[in-house]
C-alpha cells in the first residue's frame, strides 16, 4: 500500500483503544491492595488481563503500520521528524516491554493467567524468584518510561496544535479540523 499523509480509521481506533488500556492498567496499578486484602486477586487479574491486551494490540498497530503506513508529517525539521521516530519507537518497546516483563515475572512467581475470566492461561515458567525478582523490578520501574513518553507525546501534540498549528495533531484527532495557518489566539 502506498503510505498516506493522514493516519486512517483502523489507526486511529487502534490508538485511542491502547491509549486508554494503558491509563486503566495504570489506575489498576496505583489502587491495587496488598495481596492479603481483599479485592487484591481480582483487580491483579485485571492489570494483567489490561496488560496483555495492551502487548496484543501493540502488536497489532505494529503489523497495521507496516501494511498501511502513514508518511512523516509535513514541514518537521529534521529534529522533530528524529524525535518523532524515536519517541514513537521507545513508545512500542514500552507497549511490548511492560505487559512482558509483566507476564514473565508473574508466570515466574507461580501465577497463572484469567484473562477477564474467557481463558486460563497456566504459568509457562518454573517458580523462580531469582529470576522473577529483577524482571519485576524492570516491570515496576517501567511505568517511569510510560510517564515519560507519554508525557513527551502529548506535549509535542499540544506543541503542534497550539503552537505550529501544522495539522500534525489532526493527523490523529480528525474531527479537530485544521489550524494549519490559523491566526495566533
Amino acid at each position: 500500500m502506498a503510505p498516506s499523509d493522514r493516519y486512517g480509521g483502523a489507526a486511529i481506533t487502534l490508538h485511542w483503544l491502547v491509549a486508554t488500556l494503558i491509563a486503566a492498567a495504570l489506575v489498576l496499578a496505583w489502587v491495587l491492595p496488598h495481596r492479603r486484602d481483599p479485592g487484591y486477586d481480582l483487580l491483579l487479574e485485571l492489570h494483567k488481563s489490561v496488560g496483555i491486551s495492551v502487548l496484543l494490540l501493540a502488536v497489532l498497530r505494529l503489523c497495521w503500520r507496516y501494511i498501511s503506513p502513514v508518511l512523516p508529517a509535513p514541514g518537521l525539521t529534521d529534529m522533530e521528524a528524529r524525535g518523532s521516530v524515536a519517541i514513537h519507537a521507545l513508545l512500542y518497546v514500552i507497549m511490548i516491554g511492560i505487559p512482558l516483563t509483566g507476564y514473565l515475572f508473574s508466570s515466574a512467581e507461580g501465577q497463572s493467567l484469567n484473562f477477564f475470566g474467557i481463558a486460563t492461561f497456566a504459568s509457562p515458567l518454573a517458580t523462580d524468584q531469582t529470576f522473577s525478582r529483577p524482571v519485576e523490578f524492570l516491570h515496576k520501574a517501567g511505568q517511569w518510561a510510560v510517564y515519560g513518553a507519554v508525557g513527551l507525546h502529548v506535549l509535542a501534540a499540544l506543541y503542534h496544535y497550539f503552537v505550529r498549528r501544522d495539522g500534525v495533531l489532526q493527523r490523529m484527532l480528525p474531527f479537530l479540523g485544521s489550524r494549519a495557518g490559523a491566526a495566533a489566539d
